[in-house]
């Protein structure tokens, strides 16, 4: 839980800059965008990609509404759903207009470092959140059992696309990526140092650098 004496990496709301409205009225905004990007997708792909946007409006509603999947310890398996399988394989339905076991196989990496950005943060306000009464990943393991889970994640992706390469599910130019892993492994040797400052911000890039290396990996193989 942020608070003014608790500052997260990015204070503004908490320190008065943004306004939790004009905050609300922003995400509800970037929304409705998104929901009308999501209909121009469905009006060139296939009606059924309706099935991915309404799953990703449910989780983002019952995160901290509704059933509050936030508080109730869900907050991390929700978030590496939603923001890396479901993202992934929608991206991928709508342009094969079908499922795909390599599609979930692919978007496993992508997982994982969602989902170590949100546990990064989670490790970080371990005692707000345990005052405040808000139930994480990190205080249902415990410390240790936390920064175990926080290096598994930054550990994973490597060798999830080294077996999607292996099973020819990826063109051998994806193996770019491995050369973001000193970053995790840099980040990774950190959190079970006990520093817990930045592994949000540091996972959040190193989860960019990832992106765009396997972006580039991708386009390397279509022209070579």
């Amino acid at each position: 839980m942020d608070t003014a004496h608790r500052p997260p990496t990015a204070p503004q709301l908490v320190n008065g800059a943004l306004r939790p409205r004009s905050v609300l009225r922003a995400g509800l905004t970037v929304l409705a965008l998104g929901a009308a990007a999501g209909l121009a997708a469905v009006a060139l792909s296939d009606v059924h990609l309706l099935l991915f946007a309404a799953a990703g409006v449910a989780g983002a509603g019952f995160y901290t509404t509704g059933l509050r999947l936030k508080y109730a310890g869900l907050g991390l398996p929700l978030v590496m759903v939603v923001m890396g399988i479901l993202m992934v394989m929608a991206s991928h339905f709508a342009q094969a207009r079908a499922l795909s076991p390599a599609a979930v196989w692919v978007s496993l990496p992508v997982a994982c470092l969602v989902g170590a950005i949100l546990h990064g943060n989670d490790l970080r306000d371990v005692v707000g959140d345990r005052h405040a009464g808000i139930l994480t990943s990190s205080l249902l393991i415990g410390p240790r059992g936390a920064r175990w889970l926080f290096v598994t994640l930054h550990t994973l992706p490597y060798l999830l696309l080294a077996r999607c390469v292996t099973a020819r599910q990826l063109p051998l130019w994806t193996l770019l990526p491995l050369l973001a892993f000193p970053l995790s492994v840099a980040v990774a040797r950190d959190c079970l140092r006990g520093e817990t400052r930045s592994l949000e911000v540091r996972s959040a890039g190193i989860h960019f650098v990832f992106g765009v290396l396997l972006t580039l990996g991708l386009i390397l193989a279509h022209v070579f």
